[in-house]
Parts: structure tokens; C-alpha cells; sequence
């Protein structure tokens, strides 16, 4: 579960740091790169989940939390 889980939000960061790059005519220079929000939202968000995933947020004894959350919370267990 945690191997899936961690592939797919990894590559869902990747996608979206390559869709980033697309919308900003292919600049690099992350000194060259706002208001990404405003555009291109989905991919703000997508990788605002991606993120949250990855990092297993979650709060601990509840249902509440990330894929990544209960992923690292089983193999603490």
C-alpha cells in the first residue's frame, strides 16, 4: 500500500511540476514564476494534494488523514 500510494503522488508532483513549467513558456528560473494559482488552479491544487500525501498529514487517532498518512501509520505499526 505505502509503495503505491508513494508512487502515485510522486509522479502526480512530477506531472505537475512539468505542467508548471509548460504554463510559464518553459522558464526555469523560479525567481520568474507567481501567482501560479490564479494560473493554473487545478494544478494548484492537485499538487497542494499531492503534497499533503507525501507528507502523511493526518490526525493521529481519527479517520481524518492522507493516503500517506495511513500508509506510514501502518508501517509504524
Amino acid at each position: 500500500f505505502h509503495l503505491f500510494t508513494h508512487a502515485f503522488f510522486k509522479a502526480l508532483l512530477f506531472l505537475g511540476s512539468g505542467s508548471v513549467i509548460h504554463a510559464v513558456s518553459d522558464e526555469q528560473d523560479m525567481r520568474n514564476m507567481g501567482g501560479l494559482r490564479t494560473l493554473i488552479p487545478k494544478t494548484y491544487w492537485m499538487m497542494v494534494i499531492g503534497t499533503l500525501a507525501l507528507t502523511g498529514v493526518g490526525i493521529p487517532v481519527t479517520v481524518i488523514g492522507t493516503a500517506g498518512f495511513f500508509s506510514k501509520d501502518a508501517i509504524i505499526e
